[in-house]
């Protein structure tokens, strides 16, 4: 993806050269930009793609509060309206609500009022919101709330997405569909989201986008169309240390910016009267987010737990009446082992999800056990119809991973459950599986005729009291390194999903609200399942009793 400098150097120039501050001791002096400010300037405007239109078609900017993020988006709605040679291109400002797009819209009218530059070109109209260009009237910028009536027919060239965190209602959500996805039929569209951090159960829209920039940067997903930064502290640093401040605002004049820490030292000192002041200290100025969940893994933890094997997806398709075989590299690894089997079910919005643990206690000749380490092997489905659309919604490359064998997609738009029937009785013939565990939950269809056909099959009740000691001992295994799962993509992103909730020293893992969350879990759920029976067992290692099979 070639970089344009030149294209770079326009639109920071235009900042710097053109637009003047608007508010409190700043107003009427240069838009100098701070280097945060600097580098998404000029990689939304100077990456471009082989045709030489911009490659960056959603950033997402996550800073805390008074880092100047509406003059900054008041300044990139006019680049992009000036820019813009189409005619008419329309460009907008949203906001949760009229307010705050006023914020903006307000903001954007002193920029031009200022400068004889913009003035040439544009035309506030400050009684219909909008901001027009002289020559092209049909091209304009419009102020417009999230939780207005907007018109199915808009046809945006550029969004830009105001506190994106307090967009949450029903309504609000429906309009940013139409504002992010009702440019389709232009060259290059481009939404920009900037937002403090929000409440984790409550801003759905902003979580989405927050998960999406860490994955990207996590390298779980690749998207070279998305731009997201995220500025922030981490938990584990001390939230009363100005390093940890500092560290958090990157518009401080510590990091080449403008605003004077004085001004955190206040809101610090404000907040110790009380810990909802806190709280809100930490979210809005170390931009923490408030969560009734917190996060179960640390994944540098989670990847030190790859093992000594790799886990690749199935092989290509079988011939009909046959299961896709697994990797040769791992059959090898695990054929004869005794293992477990738990099982996840899902109709059509979840995956439905298999996960076989393999345990190997190992003794030494006093039988004292120098080794306990649990292997996972999962499996994963998938309904076929309205994949595309998940892909969307989730910001997951479900495609890439069913072509990769990660996934097994089915036909239609529900899962048939003969397909994961056919995967336990190939498990039982591969492996020595010991006991299926089911999460009663609509799985009588299936436990049912498996229980009549010998198989020792378990309910596993979804709550504390059952899940408690295996979910801990799962969070003990990946701290002590002793768990192994061969870097299984869908897997890790399960785990960076993860979140965890407790009461009265006990602890569970939270399942995602389907209807409103793109977090998924079920293949750590479905190995919580099978975890509930393997650590029953006290056995020794398979290489003790049987020695090693050779293919």
């Amino acid at each position: 993806m070639p970089f344009s400098q030149q294209h770079a150097d326009i639109a920071c120039n235009f900042f710097e050269c053109v637009l003047k501050h608007t508010q409190d001791e700043w107003y009427g002096k240069p838009f100098l930009l701070a280097p945060w400010e600097e580098d998404a300037v000029s990689h939304i405007f100077g990456l471009l793609d082989d045709e030489g239109n911009r490659l960056i078609q959603m950033a997402y900017l996550e800073v805390p509060k008074k880092s100047g993020k509406t003059e900054l988006i008041a300044g990139i709605v006019l680049l992009a309206l000036i820019l813009d040679p189409n005619p008419g291109s329309q460009v907008y400002g949203a906001a949760a609500a009229t307010r705050q797009a006023m914020n903006v819209y307000r903001a954007a009218c002193k920029m031009v009022e200022q400068s004889p530059i913009l003035q040439k070109s544009l035309r506030p109209l400050r009684g219909t919101n909008r901001i027009l260009k002289r020559k092209d009237p049909d091209s304009f910028y419009a102020a417009v709330a999230a939780d207005g009536d907007l018109s199915d027919g808009v046809n945006p060239a550029v969004v830009a997405a105001d506190e994106v965190h307090r967009w949450r209602t029903r309504k609000q959500l429906e309009n940013w569909d139409v504002l992010s996805m009702g440019g389709i039929t232009r060259k290059q569209t481009l939404t920009i989201a900037i937002t403090t951090a929000g409440v984790r159960n409550e801003s759905p829209l902003a979580w989405r986008l927050h998960e999406k920039a860490l994955r990207i940067n996590a390298g779980v997903i690749s998207d070279p169309t998305f731009y997201g930064r995220i500025y922030a502290a981490d938990k584990e640093d001390d939230w009363t240390n100005e390093k940890t401040w500092i560290k958090a605002n990157p518009s401080l004049k510590e990091n080449g910016g403008f605003l004077d820490i004085e001004k955190l030292r206040q809101k610090y000192q404000a907040s110790l009267s009380d810990s909802e002041s806190q709280r809100s200290f930490r979210r809005y100025y170390l931009n923490l987010w408030d969560e009734k969940e917190k996060r179960a893994i640390e994944m540098s933890q989670w990847d030190e737990c790859k093992g000594e094997f790799e886990a690749h997806g199935l092989m290509a398709k079988a011939p009909e009446d046959k299961l896709r075989p697994l990797h040769p590299d791992l059959l090898r690894r695990f054929i004869g082992r005794k293992c477990w089997a738990g099982v996840d079910l899902s109709m059509t919005t979840d995956f439905t999800a298999l996960t076989l643990i393999f345990r190997d206690i190992i003794k030494n000749d006093d039988g004292k056990v120098i080794a306990d380490w649990f292997d996972f092997l999962p499996f994963y489905w998938m309904p076929e119809e309205g994949l595309a659309k998940r892909e969307r919604r989730d910001g997951m490359p479900y495609r890439a991973w069913a072509e990769q064998g990660f996934i097994e997609l089915s036909p239609g738009a529900v899962i048939d459950y003969r397909d994961l029937q056919a995967r336990l009785y190939w498990a039982d013939e591969m492996f020595d599986l010991q006991e299926i565990c089911f999460d009663p939950w609509n799985s009588r269809q299936l436990s049912v005729p498996m229980v009549e056909e010998g198989f020792r099959c378990f309910d596993v009740r979804q709550g504390y009291q059952t899940l408690n000691e295996p979910s801990k001992k799962f969070l003990e295994v990946i701290g002590s390194r002793t768990l192994r799962h061969g870097g299984h993509p869908v897997l890790r992103w399960n785990a960076m999903c993860l979140c965890s909730v407790t009461h009265n020293d006990n602890l569970m893992f939270s399942k995602p609200d389907r209807a409103k969350d793109t977090a998924r879990i079920d293949g750590i759920a479905a190995g919580i399942n099978a975890m509930t029976r393997a650590i029953l067992d006290a056995g020794g290692s398979i290489y003790e009793r049987r020695g090693v099979l050779t293919l």
